[in-house]
């Protein structure tokens, strides 16, 4: 068993950073010229690779989020001893997806194929090319769409690519999906001490927390133990990520934090340990962005807890390895319910959590360790299940915080009637923000408050908006709005609403 020291000690002060929440998407990415090339992954360290047309480029040039406002009412947590490692195993289980028997996506034209005059209108006023806004408009429960304006070219979806990623998920993990966190012990108990080492093991929870280290804790202190003669030892080894520069160079962004087998706390906390004992005080200061930030972080909050709120003592230092051969699984912890977790990722737009999706369903499908290559192919594979079978698709990390990753705005559309039409339905639509209520279309079209369900896309020279629309007459459409400029701004949000005010009204 081969561990790797990180170097932080116990007696050394070990300085943790801050993730300030923020919901801003980052505005501050160019849309490559459209290029059909298949990217491939290039990570030497990786699993063989997986042969598949849907390919995954690994320089992954940002893993991201954006941390939320407000904290979002969660279920509680499940949490129940295991007496085996039979978590391991599930997660592992590749899910059998049938055939639907060739390709089921709509190839004809719409009613119309350009965009409304008014609309053209708008684009034009605003110094927008008209070419450069893809539209598809379709009945959601199937029928001829009423709109196909420029809609199969290939273009960068930014943030919407998280409806391809969670409704991916849906049908690869399943929405009762629960991530398993695992504690093991090394070593016998004499006498309340550990002669041995703590080690943790994740498995890609998005959304593994302090509370949730805390119930880990408890439970190690419930078996009697006072003091650890070993060390701490984080086991990521589920996933295989390289760290890679943020794409837009702002290091301190909270969209920029990346994805981890054992991602805590998003990647933020607040506070320095300064020594052994209780000797913890809090800091706010910029983000960890590397791997050994993060298990500084998380070791860090586990000996704040151990020494300092459950009165533990620790000898040993941090550690990363797998874990240690004979150990003992005392507890694990188990995530919500995937169908609960894709709700943040779509209504606040969670970039790191959309990317620990791809690189489960990689690892679901194709074994660990999870990588974007496998992620990739996990998709392609689910939407081929379905029928959709999308030649533009391009796939780098699943969250649209991408230069790389492509769809044409039909593709998207399809995959919107499907879903509807799909046992995931209801889970995916209510992960969507709805206009004029909540998620990123809060404030926009509060005429059609609670009419429909929507995912936004913002980078630089990108704007998106993709979801599902009741009309007047009550007849549920998709939309599909893809639009790239490199003159666009945030103004180009008039003429997308102006289309989803078009098809309400009848397309008059």
């Amino acid at each position: 068993m081969l561990i790797r020291r990180v170097g932080v000690l116990v007696a050394l002060s070990i300085s943790l950073a801050a993730c300030s929440p923020q919901e801003v998407q980052p505005d501050s990415e160019s849309a490559p010229s459209v290029s059909s090339r298949t990217y491939v992954q290039r990570n030497t360290n990786a699993a063989p690779r997986v042969q598949s047309r849907y390919r995954s480029n690994y320089d992954e040039d940002s893993a991201s989020q954006p941390r939320r406002q407000t904290q979002r009412a969660r279920p509680n947590t499940h949490y129940a001893p295991v007496r085996n490692q039979a978590a391991a195993g599930r997660v592992a289980t590749p899910t059998q997806l049938g055939s639907a028997g060739g390709d089921r996506t709509y190839r004809g034209q719409g009613a119309l194929t350009q965009l409304p005059d008014h609309i053209a209108g708008t684009l034009r006023a605003r110094g927008f090319s008209e070419a450069g806004m893809g539209a598809y408009v379709r009945p959601a429960n199937g029928g001829a769409p009423i709109l196909t304006a420029y809609a199969d070219t290939p273009r960068n979806p930014a943030s919407t690519m998280k409806l391809v990623t969670t409704y991916s998920a849906l049908g690869v993990l399943g929405p009762d999906y629960r991530w398993p966190t695992e504690l093991y012990i090394s070593g016998p108990i004499n006498g309340g001490t550990l002669q041995g080492d703590v080690t943790i093991k994740g498995y890609g929870n998005p959304d593994f927390r302090e509370r949730d280290l805390r119930q880990l804790v408890q439970a190690l202190r419930a078996r009697g133990i006072r003091h650890i003669a070993g060390n701490f030892v984080i086991d990521t080894t589920y996933f295989n990520i390289g760290y890679s520069a943020p794409i837009d160079g702002n290091t301190g962004a909270a969209y920029n934090a990346q994805p981890e087998a054992l991602l805590y706390n998003e990647r933020g906390s607040c506070y320095t340990v300064r020594g052994k004992g209780n000797q913890v005080q809090r800091v706010c200061s910029s983000l960890p962005r590397s791997p050994a930030d993060l298990n500084a972080n998380l070791f860090g909050d586990f000996w704040r807890m151990w020494n300092g709120e459950m009165g533990g003592t620790m000898e040993g230092s941090l550690h990363v390895g797998s874990v240690p051969g004979g150990s003992q699984l005392i507890q694990t912890h188990y995530s919500n319910p995937l169908r609960d977790v894709i709700v943040e990722i779509n209504k606040d737009s969670n970039n790191v959590m959309a990317r620990q999706l791809l690189l489960s369903m990689g690892a679901k499908q194709f074994g660990a360790p999870g990588n974007t290559q496998k992620g990739a192919q996990a998709v392609g594979q689910f939407l081929e299940s379905r029928g959709l079978r999308f030649g533009n698709l391009r796939i780098e990390n699943g969250s649209g915080l991408s230069r790389i990753e492509r769809i044409s705005a039909r593709e998207m559309g399809e995959m919107l009637v499907d879903a509807y039409n799909s046992p995931y339905r209801s889970d995916l639509i209510r992960s969507m923000g709805v206009i004029g209520v909540d998620g990123t279309v809060k404030n926009r079209l509060r005429n059609l408050a609670g009419r429909g369900s929507f995912k936004t896309g913002t980078l630089r020279d990108v704007r998106a908006l993709a979801g599902y629309l009741t009309a007047a007459n009550g007849q549920p459409y998709v939309i599909s709005i893809i639009h790239n400029d490199g003159n666009i701004r945030g103004d180009a949000k008039q003429a997308h609403d102006q289309l989803v005010e078009w098809v309400y009204t009848g397309g008059r």
